[in-house]
């Protein structure tokens, strides 16, 4: 139990109340507010005096004292002086209502992070589907997880760094890629997806080895197209510097990425210094991308399957890429997106 601390009055009233409690012994001398009677003032004998009474008793809690004594003669003592009555301490002091530490916080209601952001509307094209004019393959890049690719080059045990690049960029994008040589075999492409064929690989060796397998096939450069039949002579072709501009010719394919018509960018980065390869290819192909100011110079044409090249028809999807593979890692955002399509449109068919 806690001690009750008294103040002032309070402690004075206390002690009083103690005192007052306490009997009188041996009839000693009232000192309370009660005026005890005059002292009997008796003869010899003490027979004088009245016996002293006792004061009335004390009120407001203090204590009575009792009469005084008579001090005259033999008379008998009176009686102990009542005690006032006891005071009241007072109603035990409460230490007031038990503070509440207030209603428990919340922490508020979970913040949404907001709707789901949408990636925009596929693009809507014709009634029959194919994709609208603004360009671009609708829906956006194709998801090659586990389709598989044959990467071309002169010798796999020591790849270029373009080659290198070629073969990563094909593995971010989900692809299982084999690197092979272009002298072969033939049963290297047997399950393939795409072949993608490196400058590097001479035309004489890879070209009467994979040339006409049925999987769609990429050719970086230019070397090959004569060989290959997509060119009716290797005259049609020719070589410009990699800062000429180059144009969008067509926006009817998924080869030309979103890029819309008549749209001129260079290819490559102004800072590497390195060619661009064009073709003038024969039969009946895709136009997508030519050099600038001159439609028929293409640095990036296609054939789709069955269409006629200048000396045959095309055994499987096939796209001709105007530059080497050592500028992949040079070529600008647009130029990257031609890369990225002819990608798509093969591996993905």
């Amino acid at each position: 139990m806690t001690g009750l601390r008294l103040s002032g009055a309070s402690a004075i009233a206390l002690a009083s109340l103690l005192l007052g409690c306490a009997p009188n012994v041996g009839g000693g001398p009232g000192s309370g507010s009660g005026t005890g009677g005059a002292t009997g003032a008796g003869g010899a004998t003490g027979t004088g005096g009245a016996t002293g009474a006792g004061g009335s008793p004390a009120s407001g809690g203090s204590s009575g004292s009792g009469g005084a004594i008579a001090t005259g003669g033999t008379g008998p003592i009176g009686p102990p002086a009542t005690g006032g009555t006891t005071g009241n301490g007072g109603a035990t002091g409460t230490g007031g209502a038990t503070a509440t530490g207030g209603v428990k916080g919340t922490g508020g209601t979970p913040g949404t992070g907001g709707t789901t952001g949408t990636g925009g509307v596929t693009a809507q094209g014709g009634s029959s589907g194919t994709p609208g004019t603004g360009g671009g393959t609708a829906g956006g890049p194709i998801d090659l997880t586990g389709r598989k690719a044959l990467l071309v080059v002169d010798s796999p045990g020591s790849m270029s760094t373009g080659e290198t690049i070629v073969m990563e960029t094909l593995e971010e994008r989900g692809m299982i890629v084999t690197v092979g040589a272009s002298t072969g075999p033939a049963s290297l492409a047997a399950g393939m997806n795409v072949v993608v064929v490196s400058d590097s690989a001479g035309s004489g060796d890879f070209v009467p080895i994979f040339g006409s397998v049925a999987v769609p096939m990429i050719v970086f450069g230019n070397s090959a197209y004569s060989s290959l039949g997509w060119t009716p002579s290797s005259s049609s072709k020719g070589t410009v510097g990699s800062t000429t501009m180059v144009t969008m010719t067509s926006v009817s394919t998924p080869l030309a990425s979103d890029l819309a018509a008549g749209t001129s960018f260079t290819a490559i980065l102004s800072t590497t210094s390195t060619s661009l390869y064009w073709g003038a290819p024969g039969g009946s192909p895709i136009a997508v991308a030519s050099i600038m100011g001159s439609a028929t110079e293409l640095i990036d044409f296609a054939f789709e399957k069955g269409a006629a090249t200048a000396t045959g028809t095309a055994p499987a999807r096939r796209v001709g890429l105007g530059f080497k593979t050592s500028a992949v890692q040079n070529l600008t955002i647009d130029g990257f997106k031609l890369l990225s399509a002819a990608v798509d449109w093969t591996a993905g068919s």
